[in-house]
């Protein structure tokens, strides 16, 4: 069977003859493309998108220019591009801390380990995986509420978005993390995103996993947690009225420590 198309909304089948087994896919670049068939940017499209797919990507390993005099390798080699395991869908017991940590590192963008996290698999109803972060300090731009904020969001392991802000109230968005869905569409937006019920109780049991996670840190690790109050904690308190029963806890859990006297924004990094 042969499929071409033009990318312009139509597409011709054929019947072939193909002597060997498998698929075999062409892709040819539009001319303003080009920078598509450049080794270092087709390997970060791979790792951005697709670096949690189960099975092995590989492209051909690119090698230096042969020396004066040297022969070029005969045969041409291949090397892995993405990771092929998504770290939020091991069991627990398998992940050692500085796996969490590493890749905490990757999606934050951080040099710091993060202070705690939360990882979870939920079956029932719904189904899907969380890994939650709580960062050591908050983002430079925790201040402003237009800043780009949210989870990344897979769908069957399936990168969809960086920035999915439907999973958590505002005064979260200084968690970083990964939720990966199973009942979402692969073709899911943000307008969907908004409207859907199915994100209204993953934002309720998110936001549930984050308290506890926060209160479990101002009783085992107060020291940590008073570091945490002076940099993002107090946000904690300012959820939109219509989740009130939410806030509520957010004040008891942040009101552990007592309120620390803050510099304005612009002073700490």
């Amino acid at each position: 069977m042969h499929w071409s198309s033009k990318g312009e909304g139509e597409f011709q089948v054929a019947t072939i003859d193909k002597p060997d087994r498998g698929t075999r896919i062409v892709l040819h670049l539009k001319a303003d493309e080009a920078e598509f068939a450049d080794g270092w940017r087709l390997r970060n499209v791979i790792k951005k998108y697709s670096d949690h797919i189960a099975l092995p990507i590989e492209l051909e390993k690119e090698q230096a220019p042969a020396a004066e005099g040297e022969e070029a390798p005969a045969e041409q080699e291949w090397e892995t591009i993405n990771r092929a395991s998504a770290l939020w869908t091991r069991p627990r017991a398998e992940i050692k801390d500085e796996e969490y940590q590493e890749f905490y590192k990757h999606i934050g963008h951080d040099y710091e380990n993060p202070l705690s996290w939360s990882h979870n698999k939920v079956e029932g109803k719904l189904e899907y995986n969380s890994l939650l972060y709580v960062p050591a300090r908050a983002p430079f731009d925790l201040y402003h509420r237009e800043a780009p904020k949210g989870l990344k969001l897979y769908v069957q392991r399936v990168f969809i978005m960086d920035q999915a802000e439907s999973f958590l109230p505002l005064y979260l968005r200084f968690i970083k993390g990964v939720v990966d869905s199973n009942d979402l569409s692969l073709n899911v937006s943000r307008e969907i995103l908004q409207k859907d019920p199915i994100i209204d109780s993953m934002k309720g049991a998110l936001t549930k996993r984050v308290l506890d996670m926060l209160e479990k840190l101002a009783q085992n690790e107060p020291d940590q947690y008073k570091g945490f109050w002076k940099t993002s904690a107090r946000y904690s308190r300012k959820a939109p009225p219509k989740i009130s029963p939410t806030r509520k806890r957010s004040q008891v859990c942040c009101a552990s420590l007592p309120p620390m006297k803050t510099a304005p924004s612009r002073t700490w990094a």
